[in-house]
């Protein structure tokens, strides 16, 4: 029997028709804005390994994984986006409802499990609320310095509305008779008591009011959040899908043609105005949630410093929302305009310089933003356009240029660390063994780091690894050229370094300098050089379980490692370097408040190592006073630039800290080295 439609309900048919349409209007319009603004952006790549950003989604997005690295925030997110999610059911509910009461969905409508799942997720939406509500007002963390109070709470009231009108929508239906008065719906029945005492023409008058509010308040809210900065909502999943698929450590290659530049005035290296970011970068300010993740585990922030990864970015999303919509008309009209210098005007200098790279922000981070892609962009933009940047970073530059390493020193003193080790240097037209050890500039030049480098080469000689140097061929990576924005002079190197590897036939490197090795491994197959990077507490550890190293001489000491960014954060290199700890008799290995995938940066990457700290706290003041709160006497280490701040950070404790990489104490155990 088909059912007839009243008058009424083709009134109240258009008059849901026509909410929609002003509503969906507003908010296309808003989207088409937003996305043009986005497009307005430089192009980058990001449609490779599809399959990796399908399975993020289904991880990040709908698992919210990468949210329950805080299980209490976690917790009160993923309460709040699972019950919505469910509550698309409802929302299609009280859409037919307003025109019919008695509209049920399809097949599944009317069900038992169905009106348990609505109403157990509603309540968990209430939970998420009051949790949000509670950390926001009882807990106040810090990392809410700056976010958009008034609007969060703007949100939560909205959402607290949408979900109040459901059920107590739901709950007069049930008072008409018009839906089963179950305990499987028991928040929805519990609400249909509040009208028991109306007369049934007063409950059918609350009904309506409630329905066509609940539609009000979605629509609303579709419109709302296009212009508030619960514009994740919408864009969060576009956003993690497009992040980076390749290790943290890997920065996206700006390719530098000098002679196009020369012959084309409109060139841009990095990022100047709003046009030069990418659209990635560009997406990036619309996903911020505003969580303050990122400022919480920034080393800069923690250490009184101007950066704040999160005001970074919201600074960044109100110009682009100011100034880009004048952008895009003048462009409409063919008009040209000039925009506004991202630095000083949106960004201060100071921001930009204190970043150390360590990607702490973009590991925290919920939707995938990536802090350190921006920043490096500012850079490149300062250094090669405007060659702007701190003046003792000029010398660093300046030595990389002249001298191919940054502490300027002749490369033929390059190997000078390996006299009387008999170590093997490959020469023009020599093929290189197993492995080439690529000992990095810190491990060349620096007396402190030169100890590592003996102590590798000691090691590899003990378990007849077959091994080689490229000693005054060895060029720097690049990174501290990268990292600080002059990326031509590391395209120079890294073309260079990898002309140098292929005519030697290697395969297999052997790093022990973070930076070299994420370099090396990670960004330059971008420059056709392919090899097989280890870093020496990988092959350590490897070659201790094959027993081709035993540690056997105690070496009485509490250690406490240090997880170098660009190893572990950048990397996911961090049981290695602990079990070649943990094999040397005597060592008792503790852990500092924050380790692992959450460690302290020393504040030596980003180029830093070449920068003075002028504002705050020193970094490596930081981390050793967090290494000192362990009790430990030692500090171990995997990476020289760690080895050199620690100890000066030691040094400046004066409480006699031993700052110590692994290989030497690895290399003490087996008398390689004096203790």
């Amino acid at each position: 029997m088909h059912r007839v439609c009243s008058r009424p309900m083709l009134a109240r048919a258009a008059l849901l028709v026509a909410m929609m349409v002003v509503a969906g209007g507003l908010a296309a319009s808003r989207a088409r804005l937003l996305m043009r603004l986005v497009r307005q952006g430089r192009p980058v790549e990001r449609s490779s390994d599809l399959p990796v950003r399908l399975a993020r989604e289904g991880t990040r997005v709908l698992g919210q994984r990468k949210l329950f690295q805080r299980f209490v925030p976690g917790l009160m997110h993923a309460l709040i986006f699972w019950g919505f999610l469910v509550l698309l059911t409802t929302i299609v509910e009280v859409g037919g409802q307003v025109v019919d009461p008695s509209f049920e969905l399809p097949l599944i409508g009317g069900t038992r499990w169905l009106g348990l799942v609505q109403d157990l997720f509603a309540g968990g939406v209430l939970v998420g609320i009051g949790l949000a509500l509670w950390i926001r007002l009882v807990q106040r963390p810090e990392r809410f310095v700056g976010s958009h109070h008034g609007d969060a709470y703007r949100i939560l009231a909205l959402i607290f509305l949408i979900i109040a009108t459901l059920l107590l929508g739901r709950g007069a239906r049930i008072a008409l008779g018009l839906a089963p008065d179950w305990w499987w719906t028991p928040l929805s029945t519990a609400a249909s008591a509040l009208f028991e005492w109306m007369s049934p023409g007063l409950r059918r008058a609350a009904m309506w009011l409630l329905l066509w509010s609940h539609v009000a308040l979605i629509l609303g809210f579709l419109v709302y959040i296009g212009y508030s900065k619960h514009l994740h909502i919408a864009t969060s999943a576009i956003n993690v899908f497009f992040a980076q698929t390749k290790p943290l450590g890997y920065l996206t290659p700006l390719r530098v043609d000098v002679e196009a530049a020369a012959a084309n005035d409109d060139v841009r290296f990095g990022a100047a105005t709003l046009p030069d970011l990418t659209r990635k970068e560009t997406l990036d300010l619309y996903a911020c949630t505003e969580c303050g993740r990122c400022q919480a585990a920034c080393p800069a922030w923690n250490t009184g410093k101007p950066l704040s990864p999160k005001l970074l970015v919201m600074n960044l999303r109100d110009h682009l929302l100011a100034e880009g919509p004048s952008l895009l008309r003048a462009r409409g009209r063919g008009e040209t305009v000039e925009a506004s210098p991202l630095v000083p005007e949106i960004v201060d200098e100071e921001v930009v310089w204190d970043c150390t790279t360590c990607g702490a922000c973009m590991h925290e981070c919920p939707v995938d933003i990536e802090h350190v892609d921006t920043i490096v962009d500012l850079r490149r933009n300062l250094v090669m356009a405007e060659s702007r940047f701190p003046p003792e970073a000029g010398g660093m530059l300046r030595a990389l240029e002249s001298a191919g390493n940054p502490w300027g020193m002749p490369q033929a003193q390059r190997a000078s660390w390996a006299d009387g080790l008999d170590v093997r240097v490959i020469g023009d037209g020599d093929r290189a063994p197993e492995y080439l050890y690529w000992v990095g500039c810190a491990g060349s030049f620096d007396d402190r780091a030169k100890a590592i480098s003996r102590a590798v080469a000691l090691l590899l000689q003990r378990a007849q690894v077959s091994f080689a140097i490229l000693g005054p061929r060895e060029l720097c990576t690049g990174d501290p050229a990268r990292r600080i924005g002059n990326e031509y002079l590391f395209q120079t190197l890294a073309e260079r370094n990898v002309e140098t590897l292929d005519q030697a036939g290697v395969t297999k490197v052997i790093a022990n300098c973070p930076h070299c090795f994420n370099t090396l491994r990670n960004e330059y197959p971008d420059y056709g050089g392919r090899y097989e990077v280890v870093h020496h507490s990988q092959l350590l550890g490897r070659l201790i379980d094959e027993g081709r190293l035993v540690p056997s001489a105690r070496v009485p000491a509490r250690v406490t490692y240090h997880d170098p960014c660009y190893l572990g954060r950048h990397n996911d290199v961090y049981r290695d370097p602990r079990e070649a700890l943990s094999a040397v008799p005597g060592v008792e290995l503790v852990e500092m408040p924050r380790h692992a995938e959450r460690a302290l940066c020393c504040g030596a990457g980003g180029s830093r190592m070449w920068m003075e700290e002028r504002i705050g706290k020193r970094i490596n003041a930081e981390r050793m006073d967090e290494a000192a709160s362990t009790g430990a006497d030692a500090v171990g280490v995997a990476c020289p630039y760690c080895l050199i701040m620690l100890d000066d950070g030691s040094k400046a404790r004066g409480d006699g800290t031993d700052v110590v990489d692994i290989a030497q104490l690895v290399a003490r155990s087996l008398g390689t080295v004096s203790p």
